[in-house]
């Protein structure tokens, strides 16, 4: 495997984790005097000192509707050679020509509400002024959910402005020659034909609704199909497929992106050997919708270990109510030489490497797992992981954890969250189940396995914090606002923490006039583990789907009041991050051939939104 240089960045990365902790504890004030005396602060046990990996240094672009948005740098891109950043730049156009479908996905509505807000602001000076902030706001929420629904509670997002407004925007827009996406249809007819679906929250009100027939779900996987037309319906091509029903009869409509495909090809002349193998079978795929050729793009993926590699296709199958088809994905890394030599010391089924984010389209773009696991290969976005945990886990430590136990676990956060990653997918099965199974197996196998993980977690005491820290990042993920949780990941979190509690492993303790959950018992953690670990791999093994949703039905599609309880003391933080790869912008030649690429990190989100929309 080719490796990039080490850089300095290590040394920075040691001191910004270092910082990020001493900041982020409770500060400590010199007692009066007079003052009875207190107890010292647990102080951190010392033990073996942890790994310190290049960072990827990022941005803060604001926050949007909760969401704290973060551009990331690649400084480590410019050492790649001119060829490999070639590359780079050719699989990013590759994955970005998938967006709109992506959205398309998502809701039947969402391309004509993106077309719509991109032409209005690509004239913003025919915009009423103070109607403008409130349009580019929610331009930002369609933006960073891929059209409607937010992409993790399911909700639709409702327009901080009104019909009418809407309108009047769009008609001073289309006076001064913006492209509104209607081709010949008026502009007064067309957005009053979108009204329902913009501003009537009771039209197409949830993305996905698990348990119901496919048509209560707004998402726009089926047309006009019914759960009773697909009994007897055999799907050639289930995850990257539309199904139809037109006169009675359904058919199946595999994606095609030959632009994709395009992209993919003029890449070659510049790819090694592993990378030709990715591409050419990718490419084939966008091509026809063969199943089988995005079969054999997975497998080629899978032994491809190289400074650059992306993949792209249909993997996210969240969205689905039946738990088959997928959304559009696609992601682009460099080699993490670091983070990936300590991966190669973890023998489980998969082989894992690290990758910098350098690119991300469709339902990656913002990274929501920061991991894409197929075949027998894992690729960790590790760095960006780390900057989430800056961001956010630092503070829910100090909100939700034990006050004894904070300086601790924020000491180890870093080497924890990247230790249950890199864990949960090395050891991950084939996917051949629906996906809150598979991310409930793969997390519990990780608690299993956390006990012995020196590879990745050299020092006992984070080995002896690992249930404490799973325990808080739980209650952290609980929803804020919601009554109901359809995202599978989010679903799976819930799942764990009713079994862990029932199983006595998670406990409540006052301190200081607060309840907090604690692990007193690190093996009765694990014992639960294994419990849950052997009664998900029954379930699969039988295919007993019925059991699976009775599962789910009681113990995970609402959160559990007790929990709500504790989350609650996360006010104030961001309810999650959204982290923007740079963007890669190619340098031409005096006849317009592309002979190099750059990395520049995202300074204006407005302003990407725009560029990012162009091609829709």
């Amino acid at each position: 495997m080719r490796r990039c240089r080490r850089s300095g960045w290590a040394r920075v990365g040691a001191g910004l984790l270092a910082a990020i902790a001493c900041t982020s504890a409770p500060p400590v004030r010199d007692a009066p005097a007079t003052a009875a005396p207190v107890a010292t602060p647990p102080q951190p046990i010392a033990g073996p000192p942890l790994p310190a990996f290049d960072p990827q240094p990022v941005t803060r672009l604001g926050e949007v509707n909760g969401i704290a948005v973060v551009g990331l740098a690649a400084p480590q891109f410019a050492s790649l050679s001119r060829d490999q950043r070639l590359v780079a730049w050719y699989a990013a156009q590759a994955a970005a020509a998938g967006d709109p479908i992506t959205a398309e996905q998502g809701y039947r509505h969402n391309l004509a509400v993106i077309r719509l807000l991109r032409g209005i602001l690509a004239r913003p000076q025919a915009v009423p002024g103070g109607l403008l902030p409130r349009i580019r706001a929610f331009a930002r929420v369609v933006y960073l959910n891929h059209g409607l629904h937010d992409m993790e509670t399911g909700r639709k997002q409702m327009p901080p402005f009104s019909a009418s407004e809407l309108r009047l925007a769009a008609l001073s827009a289309s006076v001064v020659g913006a492209d509104l996406g209607f081709g010949g249809v008026g502009v007064e007819y067309a957005t009053r034909a979108l009204e329902g679906a913009l501003f009537d929250p009771r039209v197409d009100a949830r993305r996905t609704v698990h348990g119901s027939d496919v048509t209560a779900s707004a998402v726009n996987l089926y047309d006009g199909v019914t759960q009773r037309d697909l009994t007897s319906f055999t799907e050639r091509a289930p995850l990257s497929s539309r199904l139809v029903k037109q006169g009675g009869v359904v058919s199946e409509r595999p994606y095609r992106l030959p632009a994709a495909a395009d992209a993919l090809d003029r890449a070659l002349p510049y790819s090694a050997p592993p990378q030709r193998a990715v591409f050419e079978t990718l490419s084939a795929f966008f091509r026809t919708g063969d199943p089988s050729q995005f079969e054999a793009a997975q497998r080629a993926w899978a032994d491809a270990f190289g400074p650059v590699d992306a993949l792209a296709g249909f993997f996210d199958t969240s969205a689905d109510p039946r738990g088959r088809k997928a959304l559009f994905g696609g992601v682009v890394g460099m080699a993490d030489r670091e983070r990936t030599s300590a991966l190669e010391r973890v023998r489980l089924r998969n082989r894992g490497e690290a990758l910098f984010l350098l690119a991300a389209s469709g339902a990656s773009r913002p990274l929501r797992t920061y991991a894409l696991t197929a075949e027998t290969k894992a690729a960790l976005f590790g760095a960006a992981l780390d900057v989430e945990g800056s961001i956010r886990g630092d503070a829910a430590i100090a909100a939700l954890a034990e006050p004894g136990l904070v300086r601790d676990l924020q000491r180890c956060a870093p080497a924890l969250r990247f230790a249950h990653l890199a864990i949960r997918e090395l050891s991950r099965a084939p996917p051949q189940t629906s996906a809150v199974l598979a991310d409930a197996l793969a997390d519990a196998e990780a608690h299993v396995r956390s006990g012995g993980a020196v590879e990745l977690l050299p020092d006992p005491r984070c080995r002896e914090l690992w249930p404490q820290f799973t325990a808080t990042e739980w209650l952290a993920a609980v929803p804020a606002d919601s009554d109901v949780i359809e995202d599978d990941h989010l679903r799976a979190i819930q799942l764990q923490l009713w079994w862990f509690a029932d199983k006595g492993a998670l406990e409540e303790r006052q301190a200081g006039g607060r309840k907090y959950v604690t692990v007193r018992d690190g093996a009765k953690f694990r014992a639960a583990a294994q419990d849950l670990l052997a009664l998900l791999q029954q379930i699969k093994t039988s295919d007993d789907g019925a059991r699976l949703r009775d599962l789910l039905d009681r113990h995970a599609t609402r959160p559990d009041p007790r929990w709500r309880e504790q989350a609650t003391r996360l006010q104030g933080l961001p309810q999650r991050v959204a982290i923007l790869p740079p963007r890669l912008e190619v340098i031409l030649d005096a006849a317009g051939k592309p002979i190099d690429v750059q990395a520049i990190p995202i300074q204006d989100l407005d302003d990407q939104i725009l560029r990012d929309w162009s091609q829709y």
